[in-house]
């Protein structure tokens, strides 16, 4: 049976609609750039072009990221709900705290990004690093926003199931950026192992361990 939607539904819904609108307006008006760059995941060729149309990809990647982060902190806040974290917080409450939490993640990490490349010469790594976050990201997001809406207006009896295979896809898209962008750097740009293995360690898996911890820590106590 599906839930009714009540008041805080409705905010998840005016949530939803918001990311369809955005979705709707990129496709509108980037309907040829959007495709190129889809296509990239599949066909990594494609991505010198659209680097070279750095001001085109720019427009976009700000739409992209946009619903990225939109579409994974909504996902974040209703399964935080499901499995019965943060539940002192509202939906609106959750979500604008990982919203905002995502953006300056995002924009600290993309800042010291720039300061390595510009202090090792490494602008090209830097931009194809760029890139490739954002693209495996919407990727990512395209497919969290079925389940998502799942999550919030699916039936009871499978909420649970739901959730647990977003995270399992959080998890697989998380390890497969994190390879992708490690074979990036070894083998396009010669980047040695030792300091593929310390950006993995240092700006990928200590974020994500710091995070958990938290939460489980919030959940303990």
């Amino acid at each position: 049976m599906i839930d009714r939607i009540d008041a805080q539904n409705e905010y998840v819904f005016l949530v939803f609609l918001f990311i369809l609108l955005l979705i709707g307006l990129v496709r509108q008006w980037e309907r040829e750039r959007l495709t190129l760059f889809l296509k990239s995941f599949i066909n990594s060729n494609l991505i010198d072009t659209q680097l070279r149309q750095e001001r085109a990809f720019s427009r976009l990647a700000i739409f992209n990221f946009i619903i990225v982060v939109l579409v994974l902190s909504t996902f974040l806040s209703l399964m935080f709900h499901q499995f019965h974290f943060f539940e002192d917080l509202s939906f609106t409450g959750l979500t604008s705290g990982l919203v905002m939490g995502l953006i300056l993640l995002t924009t600290a990490r993309v800042a010291l990004y720039a300061f390595l490349s510009w202090l090792f010469n490494m602008e090209s790594l830097q931009q194809h690093h760029t890139f490739h976050w954002l693209l495996t990201n919407s990727i990512q997001a395209i497919f969290l926003l079925p389940i998502s809406i799942l999550l919030a207006f699916g039936p009871t009896e499978i909420k649970d199931a739901t959730a647990i295979i977003g995270l399992a896809a959080l998890g697989i898209f998380y390890l497969f950026r994190v390879l992708r962008l490690s074979m990036l750097s070894a083998f396009d740009f010669h980047v040695p192992v030792t300091y593929n293995f310390l950006y993995i360690c240092a700006l990928e898996i200590l974020p994500v361990v710091a995070i958990i911890t938290m939460i489980s820590r919030q959940f303990e106590g």
